[in-house]
């Protein structure tokens, strides 16, 4: 057995551990009544009513003893775009939200600061719990985390319609989800043609258009580049809904169908925002070739990208959370959000890139591991159906004249 065959297969073994051990772990929860206090701080208890989504009544309570409804808090769950994300809504006795904050989510982090530098829950502040709720319509979606403002309107509006239908009778339906196809799916789309077009005619020029293409629209345009949390969301069935995260899908299951048969490393060298910018930063500012070191060292060192996969993949299964994979610098710099070290260790990475070709892709990289997957498997796929060919004309004997 491939030295690379053994490493998956104890990774996968130890992940598959690690689910148990996540499943099993004690952890200690949100304090579900401090952010129910938060969201209707009138109320001076909380009583459970519903289950599904939990929903709870805050109460009140005068010097007489007497008791009043301040309000509902509801939490509901929606799928974001790298994971479940779960939210608290205060609602009054008039059927308007008072306020919104975040429980849970398995999103990728750089988006969930974006959102919230943004103050993007203000936005439900004092809407009507019968209101749709939906981005473009009612909601403002915050630029560079298109998808988590989206799955966060979704989970407010599917716990506030609850509301209204349960405790306040009133008759909502819930919007279908649009199919959302816009310049974002249609860029994606157009440089995945591209690319293939490019790869057919064998053409270098085809290939530095569609990678400068996707360093402005896939990354610093849309910030929608595919990360280890993605990968990790993909590998634990936290799958977003497809008609509106048509670009997750085409990243996360065309194109390694493509890979598959084209037998070609698509996404990193074609169609990776950060692959690209490495390229372009030693095109123009190194007039000379990059250095590189030999391949018995390039190997060696390559092997620290095996040992970060496994962490962060066991971390993130370990706390079921997708968006803890996600170490990729490029988070940084497309969402132009991160602290000191991070921009640090960003600016490492781009310094190394001029003079080791592709720097973070060939030590670092996750995404080359599963691409190299990818092709390993097409490979054994080739041997097999030879070999399996090779059997059946043995044991197939020859036709004599009459049935010719």
């Amino acid at each position: 057995m491939k030295i690379e065959m053994k490493k998956a297969l104890i990774m996968t073994l130890s992940l598959i551990l690690a689910v148990f051990i996540g499943l099993s772990w004690v952890r200690p929860g949100n304090d579900v009544l401090l952010q129910a206090k938060e969201v209707l701080p009138e109320a001076q208890s909380f009583k459970k009513i519903a289950s599904s989504p939990l929903t709870l009544e805050g109460i009140s309570q005068d010097s007489s003893g007497e008791k009043e409804i301040k309000g509902y808090v509801v939490i509901a769950k929606a799928s974001s775009y790298g994971g479940p994300i779960t939210i608290a809504t205060g609602i009054n006795p008039y059927g308007v939200i008072l306020g919104t904050a975040l429980i849970e989510h398995k999103d990728t982090p750089s988006f969930i600061r974006v959102v919230m530098k943004h103050d993007y829950l203000k936005q439900f502040e004092d809407k009507k719990i019968t209101d749709p709720l939906s981005i473009k319509q009612d909601i403002n979606a915050i630029s560079g985390a298109t998808y988590s403002s989206r799955g966060i309107a979704e989970a407010i509006s599917i716990g506030s319609h609850e509301v209204a239908r349960n405790q306040f009778g009133l008759e909502v339906e819930d919007e279908e989800a649009a199919f959302v196809f816009g310049v974002r799916e249609g860029s994606v789309i157009v440089l995945v043609i591209l690319m293939l077009v490019g790869i057919a005619l064998k053409n270098d020029r085809i290939r530095w258009i569609t990678m400068a293409g996707s360093l402005v629209l896939i990354g610093f345009q849309y910030n929608t580049p595919i990360s280890l949390s993605n990968l990790a969301s993909f590998l634990m069935g936290y799958l977003p809904s497809i008609r509106q995260n048509l670009v997750w899908y085409i990243f996360l299951t065309v194109i390694p169908i493509l890979t598959f048969l084209i037998g070609k490393n698509l996404y990193c060298f074609w169609l990776c925002p950060f692959g690209a910018l490495q390229e372009l930063l030693a095109k123009v500012f190194v007039s000379k070739e990059v250095i590189c070191c030999s391949r018995a060292v390039e190997q060696k060192v390559a092997l620290v990208r095996y040992v970060l996969l496994y962490i962060a993949l066991l971390g993130a299964v370990i706390y079921q959370s997708p968006g803890l994979a996600g170490y990729e610098p490029f988070a940084t710099l497309f969402g132009m959000q991160g602290d000191i070290v991070e921009w640090l260790i960003l600016m490492v990475v781009l310094l190394s890139a001029l003079f080791i070709r592709r720097f973070w892709c060939r030590f670092f990289c996750p995404g080359m591991i599963f691409n190299r997957i990818i092709l390993r498997l097409r490979h054994h796929w080739i041997d097999f159906k030879k070999k399996f060919g090779a059997k059946l004309n043995q044991g197939c004997p020859a036709q004599n004249s009459v049935d010719q």
